[in-house]
């Protein structure tokens, strides 16, 4: 397998600033080495930046989007190169520049899934969320269900039906945000419901059997706080290293996997965040390895 490690060192359009830190904390780390020994043949790791100029004074999900236009032309590149999109963020906010990269490789039309793993649903828009935090919206504005500007900013041609949409962990949903997600098709699996026996493969087999690709985002506080101590939203009661990883290499065992995201290290916070770079490097090791089949891969 030949991949694309893409870095987003930005929290929202601020770079290296707290989340932003940890796609070099990873690299720093060693995580290269890491998915070279699990046999994976990596291209030179390759940074996204949005320039000053590109910057506006309008709100601050153009801005975002704009960052997202410049991750969707990395991992078109990649999948272009016949390569799959490992991509390190900082937050959330990136994986719209990721799906929006996968409809330029591969179409507008492209059958994109999604899997999102994270202790939240991150469905929320600013007429369901309490808090108005940006970086609980993303799963909607893939959706289309808000976020016109930002999607139009990052290049998004076309939202992902909510059928194409498995949400796997959360354990801290808001209460409007669960009506509205209980509303759509998408097929939601909370940390108590994948303990249960092959639920996580049935999800998964019906997901694959419905899409081309798969996109797949891992935000870190799905871990239980105790491995990412770090995390900026943490919940509790969350998984293992070992659970997540059972469930990352479920989803790559579908075969259609064309691109990985990782985001929510926070590297501060002294020992707490080297604590939560070990979790996360072991989490690449013990999940990554059966990343082997590249679905649509561009000859």
């Amino acid at each position: 397998m030949r991949v694309q490690v893409i870095t987003v060192p930005y929290r929202y359009d601020e770079r290296n600033d707290g989340l932003g830190l940890g796609p070099q904390a990873l690299v720093d780390a060693g995580l290269v080495r890491v998915l070279q020994r699990l046999g994976l043949e990596l291209a030179e790791p390759v940074d996204v930046m949005l320039p000053d100029e590109d910057r506006v004074d309008g709100p601050i999900s153009e801005n975002i989007g704009r960052l997202g236009s410049y991750t969707a032309e990395r991992v078109a590149t990649a999948r272009n190169d016949g390569l799959g999109a490992l991509v390190l963020a900082g937050d959330d906010t990136a994986s719209i520049g990721v799906v929006a990269g996968l409809q330029e490789a591969h179409g507008a039309g492209a059958r994109i899934g999604i899997v999102w793993l994270d202790a939240h649903g991150d469905f929320n828009t600013p007429e369901t969320s309490y808090s108005g935090i940006l970086a609980g919206m993303p799963v909607a504005i893939l959706a289309g269900l808000a976020g016109p500007i930002w999607r139009g900013s990052a290049g998004l041609e076309a939202p992902v039906p909510t059928d194409r949409i498995l949400i796997v962990g959360p354990r801290e949903l808001d209460e409007k945000e669960e009506a509205l997600l209980r509303s759509t098709d998408v097929h939601l699996l909370t940390s108590k419901d994948i303990r249960a026996a092959d639920a996580l493969h049935r999800a998964v087999t019906r997901l694959a059997e419905n899409v081309d690709l798969i996109s797949l985002h891992i935000d870190l506080d799905v871990l239980d706080p105790s491995l990412v101590p770090s995390a900026s939203t943490p919940a509790r009661d969350g998984m293992l290293i070992q659970e997540a990883a059972s469930a990352i290499k479920c989803i790559l065992a579908s075969g259609k996997v064309a691109a990985i995201s990782i985001a929510g290290l926070n590297p501060g916070a002294g020992a707490r965040g080297k604590r939560s770079v070990a979790s996360t490097l072991s989490l690449a090791e013990m999940g990554l390895a059966e990343w082997t089949l590249n679905p649509g891969a561009a000859e």
